[in-house]
């Protein structure tokens, strides 16, 4: 697209971040970094460095950086008595560290990340903040959270400590006065979503608009199958339903298509060759990585927002024009009310707030 401005391979900056982030794909994982610089130029030289040194770690086996693995490593550490803590100490953290990773199992489900994938790195202030949060509305103790807290810096510390990440999300949470922090959300606009489709080849021009149609994730709608759909025979509202198999979780669920969403369906091809929806020519038959896909891009098109922000978008849109949160709760997915009401209703007046809350089942119809 003329007029914008194009990054250097494998360098982007995430919204609302002043900083370029480095991201790469080594053998089907993909690894994200801050670059820690403002600076394009910088940002390549850094990322060209880094890259090497990834794959240097990867020849040698060490380039598992996974906050999970970090768990693990931690966990066993608490095992050993020569760790540095006492028993009861060592007991306390590990009480703390389930709890983490029960908890962060429900905030990567709100930020389409796998609690299993996610790089040490991407656990920042933000998702400390939230943690925080949650820990709070389950109605435990000041003294639990601080104890919780507490596992969690020490848990991140040694990970700082190995080297995975360059500062202790948990040490800055505590230097800001433990206020609440959440992620900015990116609304993405029609003329930018035109753009995105625009370049986008084959069924994948149909992909965003179909997420904002249904505020689908990016991975189960990419393996969305025609058989999964019914009622297309007769395609008017209220007759057409999509079934999701390939959620997080493995949590089957249906959803009722909008016009909108059937309409978009109708425009797609179909192939004799394949019977997913969005379908392409490879092995596999569907797009296995959309979202590294839409994030190039978005580069040259100026999106300015992730594919992932379309679901917030829907759901927010929604929530607006008067569904329930227990609707859009169940409807895109999430495993909680809670994760619903805290991501969007920051989003909406009091009234749409007070509106949402009131009518358990008030979505389409």
């Amino acid at each position: 697209m003329p007029g914008t401005k194009k990054l250097p391979k494998n360098v982007y900056q995430p919204p609302n971040s002043k900083f370029y982030w480095l991201r790469v794909k080594i053998k089907g994982v993909t690894y994200r970094e801050s670059l820690r610089t403002t600076s394009v130029s910088v940002a390549e030289k850094g990322a060209k460095r880094r890259l090497k040194e990834l794959r240097a770690l990867d020849e040698a086996g060490g380039l598992d950086r996974t906050f999970s693995a970090g768990v693990v490593k931690f966990y066993d550490l608490l095992e050993q008595d020569n760790s540095g803590w006492g028993k009861q100490t060592r007991k306390r953290y590990q009480t703390s560290v389930r709890q983490i990773l029960r908890v962060m199992e429900h905030i990567c489900d709100g930020r389409n990340l796998d609690v299993r994938t996610i790089q040490a790195e991407e656990v920042d202030v933000a998702i400390v903040s939230e943690f925080v949060a949650r820990r709070r509305s389950e109605k435990v103790s000041n003294s639990t959270v601080n104890r919780d807290l507490t596992a969690f810096l020490q848990l991140m510390t040694s990970m700082k400590n190995d080297g995975w990440i360059s500062e202790n999300p948990v040490r800055l949470f505590e230097k800001q006065g433990m206020k609440e922090v959440l992620p900015g959300i990116v609304m993405p606009t029609e003329a930018a979503i035109s753009r995105l489709c625009q370049r986008a080849p084959g069924t994948l021009a149909f992909f965003p608009r179909f997420l904002d149609a249904t505020g689908g994730r990016v991975t189960e709608m990419a393996r969305l199958k025609w058989s999964d759909i019914s009622g297309m025979e007769n395609p008017t509202a209220g007759s057409v339903y999509a079934t999701l198999t390939n959620t997080k979780g493995g949590k089957v669920r249906t959803i009722e298509l909008s016009p909108k969403a059937i309409d978009i369906l109708r425009q797609i091809p179909r192939s004799n060759a394949g019977s997913y929806v969005f379908w392409n020519s490879t092995e596999h038959g569907f797009y296995k990585d959309p979202s590294n896909l839409f994030w190039e891009y978005g580069q040259e098109t100026g999106f300015e927002a992730r594919l992932h922000d379309l679901r917030h978008k829907f759901a927010i849109e929604r929530l607006r024009e008067g569904w329930s949160v227990y609707k859009v709760q169940k409807y895109i997915g999430h495993g909680s009310v809670l994760t619903t009401e805290r991501y969007y209703f920051r989003y909406l007046s009091q009234e749409q707030q007070e509106r949402a809350r009131s009518d358990g089942d008030n979505g389409f119809r």
